[in-house]
Formats: structure tokens, C-alpha cells, sequence
């Protein structure tokens, strides 16, 4: 029997949550057991399978540990570092998701060359002790946008920039539905899986960040809003930031 432990500090709870969907089917498809606890201020992702499944496993897992730290460790780190003047905090929020995708390979693959077959992962340890070059990456970005934000902003080309940063990021799924009820605003794939529900209220930015960024990670190849939707902000911004990717789908009288 194969057992691996992941573990971080109980502030980050929510990357163990993210890992625990990620990594889920492998796990169970593979017949394996999945048990978290939280001690001593950490939480521990326990993971086993039989031996002759450690290979798939320990791939699955280093791609699902690379995941959660771009997504958790990057955008934290663009969020403090990044000086941009912007009025909107929706438009900031979405730019940060989309720097924090971009170039999400060259990322994955630095973070997976410091990971080795083991039976432990603590995942604040490793990027704190051994991914430095990550932050000089990321900083280096910052540079750049800070740099040119005076120009991107005035010469109305930071809209543009955005796009291509989300339209040219690899592409992780095929068509998401996106449905909205009062209260609520859901994505299914097209087995019609649930990816993702949110509470929604209209009219607030804070709502609106949430389905966009939860919209930008998911980096589908096609997006269909169901006119279900009544918020024509966010149909119209969802439209603009995916360019050429979304339809809108008239349900029938």
C-alpha cells in the first residue's frame, strides 16, 4: 500500500479543499481511501492506494499541488505586489485572475521539477523553501505591468491586454453553461456535471468577481449563457473578456 500525506497551515484550509475535489476521482477510481483532519494548526490531506497505482497517483497529485499554488500562492502574491490604479475593483479582480492563469504551464512546470516521489508534501514548506524562483517570476511581471499601467489605462488598451491574457491561456475545458436563479448562479459541463454554484446578488461587485475569476480558472473553450440570466452587466463583461467564446442560449417560451 502506497500512502502520501499532504499538509499546510490551517489558514490555508482552503487549498486542502481544493485538493481534495482535484484529486477525488483519481483517487476513487483507482479504489483508494482519502481521510482529512485538522492538528496542531495544520490540515492533512491523507491519501492511499495500492502500490502498483503510485505512479498515476503521484502524477495526479503533483499536478493538483502545482494547481493549488498558482492559484492560491501567485495570485496572493500579484494581489500585494501589483501597483495598478484602477477605479473598479471588479475590472482589478479579473486582471489578477487572468495574470495568475497566464502562462500557468511555465509555472506548473517549475513547481513540478522540485517535486519528488515521497510520502510527504507540505506545500507552505515547499513554496516558502524551495520555489523562490517563482516569486522572482511573478515579480518580474509586476515590473512589467506597473511599469506601462499609465499608458495600458490612458490609451484604452487595457481591456485588450486582459483578453488576450485569458483568450490565449490553455484552454482546460470544453463548453460550460452558466444558469442563474434568483440568488444563485451555477456552471454545468456538458454531461450536464455541476463545476460550480455561487449565491449571486445583482448589481454587486463582489458577486460579479466571483463568477468571472471562478469563470477565467476555469479557462473553457466555449461559454453559453442561458438567458436565464438577468444581470446584463455581467452577460455583457462575461461577452467582452471571452471574446468569440460565448453564446447566449433563448430558452424556449
Amino acid at each position: 500500500m502506497f500512502e502520501l500525506t499532504i499538509s499546510t497551515n490551517s489558514a490555508k484550509s482552503s487549498d486542502i479543499t481544493f485538493l481534495i475535489k482535484r484529486l477525488r476521482p483519481t483517487i476513487k477510481s483507482h479504489h483508494g481511501i482519502m481521510v482529512c483532519e485538522e492538528f496542531d494548526k495544520r490540515v492533512k490531506l491523507a491519501l492511499a492506494v495500492s502500490e502498483d497505482k503510485k505512479d498515476v497517483v503521484l502524477g495526479a497529485v503533483f499536478d493538483a499541488v502545482a494547481e493549488v499554488i498558482i492559484r492560491s500562492y501567485k495570485e496572493q502574491y500579484l494581489e500585494k505586489h501589483l501597483k495598478l490604479a484602477l477605479s473598479s475593483s471588479v475590472t482589478r479582480a479579473t486582471f489578477i485572475k487572468a495574470l495568475t492563469m497566464f502562462d500557468k504551464a511555465g509555472d506548473k512546470a517549475l513547481i513540478k521539477s522540485k517535486l519528488e516521489p515521497c510520502r510527504e508534501i507540505l506545500i507552505d514548506s515547499l513554496y516558502n523553501f524551495r520555489l523562490w524562483e517563482l516569486e522572482k517570476r511573478w515579480q518580474e511581471i509586476c515590473n512589467l505591468v506597473s511599469e506601462n499601467s499609465s499608458y495600458l489605462i490612458m490609451s484604452g488598451s487595457f481591456m485588450e491586454l486582459m483578453k488576450f491574457l485569458i483568450l490565449t491561456s490553455e484552454t482546460e475545458m470544453g463548453e460550460v453553461h452558466v444558469h442563474y436563479s434568483p440568488g444563485s448562479i451555477w456552471a454545468v459541463g456538458e454531461s450536464g456535471n455541476e463545476i460550480f454554484k455561487l449565491s449571486y446578488k445583482e448589481k454587486d461587485d463582489n458577486s460579479k468577481i466571483r463568477v468571472l475569476t471562478e469563470l477565467i480558472s476555469l479557462a473553457p473553450e466555449k461559454i453559453i449563457l442561458h438567458s436565464d440570466i438577468v444581470d446584463s452587466e455581467l452577460t455583457a463583461y462575461i461577452s467582452s473578456l471571452f471574446d468569440g467564446k460565448v453564446s447566449v442560449l433563448k430558452q424556449n417560451s
